[in-house]
């Protein structure tokens, strides 16, 4: 079975013989929002040397990686000399079957589960200038605080609070600080408060 890519317009063809491609063909992404740590990248090089490969790396039409940057640049450094190519639309799932593994019965095989998902944790770390930069719409990926922090490198100026584990308190008392001649423009609505149940209104002056 044979058939071709093409790395770009401009490049000629890459032959890609029974669907193996050679490693060397495959281009990085320049513009990685994922700048990897460096304890990632000694996380993905022992696993790769403990466990071999395991999760796949997604490819463009061109060859160029979209997933799995640091991977590719781990393998590389590690002596890989080919990837297994799978053409698919979008509408398909690959899994990647390793037959030397038994889920149930091989600790390598839970390991590596634990590897390949701890490895993606360590070794992300966003590069703001990048999420800057894209033109690709990342607004279901982060919220506006999110945003705000990861472009300012940590010091954004909305901060996302804690989440306490503490249970509610029974009353909590909020000031609202009114000008005393728009008293009036309120009076209905403090009526209202009011009538609810378990809702006290109090009112002081200030001298």
């Amino acid at each position: 079975m044979k058939n071709s890519a093409t790395s770009d317009s401009e490049n000629p063809q890459v032959e890609i013989v029974d669907d193996i491609l050679p490693i060397g063909e495959v281009t990085l992404d320049p513009d990685n929002a994922n700048r990897g740590t460096i304890r990632g990248k000694k996380l993905i090089k022992n696993s790769l040397k403990k466990y071999g490969a395991g999760r796949s790396i997604l490819l463009d039409a061109n060859n160029m990686v979209i997933s799995g940057n640091k991977t590719v640049q781990a393998a590389k450094a590690q002596g890989y000399k080919n990837i297994k190519i799978i053409d698919v639309d979008g509408d398909t799932l690959i899994a990647v079957r390793r037959m030397d593994l038994d889920l149930k019965r091989d600790k390598k095989a839970r390991e590596l589960a634990i590897a390949e998902n701890r490895t993606a944790q360590v070794d992300l770390e966003w590069d703001p200038e990048v999420l800057k930069s894209t033109d690709a719409d990342i607004t279901d990926f982060f919220d506006p605080i999110e945003m705000d922090n990861l472009t300012n490198e940590g010091r954004g100026r909305n901060v996302i609070e804690k989440i306490s584990n503490l249970p509610p308190p029974k009353m909590i008392w909020v000031l609202l600080g009114i000008p005393f001649a728009r008293f009036d423009l309120i009076q209905e609505a403090l009526a209202s408060i009011e009538a609810e149940a378990e809702i006290s209104v109090q009112q002081s002056r200030d001298k």
